[in-house]
């Protein structure tokens, strides 16, 4: 028999969480898909309920009298069984998405939302293995687009490493070919198959021979470990004549700080033919 799941949706507007309900009622009450939802109109009544009753996903606002969002979700998150809960935040500033990821939630909508989205992040939540986990949008075969990581995945790891006190690496990685002819979907795939190690660290395409890998749980010296390996593995390749390597370390920075410093740790790497870590250490080959 079909597990029903079930939704607690967290607004102190009666009028957002009728819209939610309609839609979650008409998009999942089918015979596949079961959804039970349960309501309540702040923070405190929230944990009330999921204590009562532990929901598959959370759909809550973070600006709420008597108990907000932010505070909800954090004391949410310091119970372990809800450790595997997915909690979607709504928000109507922009501003406030790093506060909603950095208090333990998975994903977040602005206000207004639009209701299909919205069905489709909560969908994914329920129904699709690995839950909320960003989808890995290709360019190449096994490549994430820049534009896809840059807004959909690289701000979710950067609040779940700072979340767990994880450490965090960006790697940029510049290749030049000997074979200047081959086409560009040619060559992106035979450097995807070079550099792709863990399953479970995305490789980018940044730009036309550029590619990036976010290294999760990895400290700076094993991100250097790493490049090394790289730089070893492109000399030994005779498609490429070089690789020049930049690498970001996560210490407490905001999202565009990772990248800037990647950014210039590879301009860095280019002009030294070094590896440059955090563009002000120099590690030798």
């Amino acid at each position: 028999m079909l597990k029903e799941k079930s939704v607690l949706i967290v607004d102190d507007e009666r009028g957002v969480r009728d819209t939610l309900k309609r839609g979650i009622h008409r998009q999942f009450n089918k015979a596949d898909k079961r959804v039970d939802i349960i309501e309540a109109g702040n923070g405190e009544e929230a944990i009330a309920l999921a204590n009562s009753s532990p929901p598959d996903l959370i759909i809550m606002d973070i600006r709420m009298p008597i108990m907000d969002g932010l505070k909800a979700c954090s004391i949410l998150r310091s119970d372990s069984r809800f450790a595997s809960t997915m909690i979607i935040m709504l928000t109507c500033e922009v501003a406030e998405e790093s506060a909603g990821l950095l208090s333990g939630a998975d994903d977040y909508i602005l206000k207004p939302f639009n209701i299909k989205t919205l069905l489709i992040r909560i969908e994914k939540g329920l129904f699709k293995q690995g839950g909320m986990r960003p989808t890995a949008y290709a360019e190449s075969e096994g490549a994430l687009t820049k534009s896809y990581f840059v807004d959909c995945w690289l701000h979710y790891e950067i609040a779940r490493a700072k979340r767990h006190q994880h450490p965090l690496s960006l790697l940029l990685i510049k290749l030049a070919r000997t074979d200047t002819k081959q086409s560009s979907q040619s060559r992106d795939v035979e450097v995807i198959k070079l550099l792709k190690r863990r399953a479970s660290d995305p490789l980018i395409k940044w730009d036309d021979n550029t590619f990036a890998i976010l290294l999760i749980e990895t400290c700076a010296d094993d991100a250097i470990l790493l490049a090394k390996n790289l730089s070893w593995l492109v000399m030994e390749s005779p498609k490429f004549s070089q690789a020049s390597i930049g690498i970001a370390n996560l210490e407490d920075t905001l999202t565009d700080d990772l990248i800037l410093n990647a950014e210039n740790s590879l301009a860095a790497s280019i002009n030294t033919g070094k590896t440059v870590l955090n563009r002000l250490s120099v590690c030798s080959e």
